[in-house]
């Protein structure tokens, strides 16, 4: 099934508007707890099932309320100065970088691809509230952390001119659970700019206000949807205009 005919709702911070839009594709997109602070606000979050205001065939949890409109600080001088050293490196640092504790999760990641030379930084964190950069040298994706300069998943690709295709992940022992599907949302949502549900793994407590703070210190304000199933099987269908 593929979901082109959805494109997520212009949200309103105070006001809440229809879950989906309808008639734009919803992928057709053209354009520590990492300083998650609610304030002490409580928000209001629901549970949608796949239908007709869910396209995804999972299970989702929306937290946008949280996750676009808490504000990402620090009091750490040295995370600061982490993150803003971070906004000029070109990632070039992290090729042979080492992965404690590294272990190596396969897996069979497919992207739809135009062709275009793909070396150097493929995505930057433009602010405090975006925990990600992502850089690729010699096929291999390098997916770092912005605030602490962590390199936490090595992807290893096959690029082809209509394809890329995700083979074997490199990470450390804690992320193995989730790792082929945190690598799947960081190249849709970051990379892409298209919009997908994200995994959390099966340890977070099903509490609403407890995953919505996890998906921020994880994702930041590009953490959207959470699901506790697997996202890899959710096609991405190419721009419009591609064949």
């Amino acid at each position: 099934m593929r979901y082109g005919r959805y494109a997520p709702f212009a949200h309103n911070r105070r006001q809440e508007a229809p879950m989906w839009n309808r008639i734009k594709g919803w992928f057709g997109v053209h354009d520590d707890s990492d300083g998650a602070s609610t304030g002490g606000a409580e928000y209001e979050f629901k549970w949608y099932d796949p239908g007709e205001e869910n396209p995804f065939p999972v299970r989702i949890l929306d937290v946008r309320r949280l996750t676009w409109n808490v504000v990402a600080t620090t009091n750490d001088a040295e995370v600061a100065e982490s993150f803003n050293a971070q906004r000029q490196s070109d990632g070039r640092e992290y090729i042979d970088a080492e992965i404690e504790n590294a272990t190596t999760v396969e897996c069979n990641l497919a992207f739809p691809h135009n062709g275009d030379p793909l070396e150097g930084v493929i995505y930057k964190a433009d602010s405090m509230d975006v925990k990600w950069d992502i850089y690729i040298y010699d096929a291999a994706f390098l997916f770092v952390r912005s605030w602490t300069g962590q390199l936490q998943y090595r992807a290893l690709a096959d690029i082809t001119d209509t394809e890329i295709l995700i083979t074997e992940i490199e990470t450390s022992a804690d992320h193995v659970e989730t790792a082929p599907q945190a690598v799947y949302f960081l190249l849709t949502t970051h990379a892409m700019g298209r919009v997908l549900p994200h995994t959390i793994p099966r340890d977070v407590p099903a509490d609403p206000q407890h995953i919505g703070l996890w998906s921020f210190s994880m994702y930041g304000k590009l953490g959207c949807y959470a699901t506790y199933e697997d996202v890899t099987h959710i096609e991405i269908p190419r721009p419009q205009g591609e064949s």
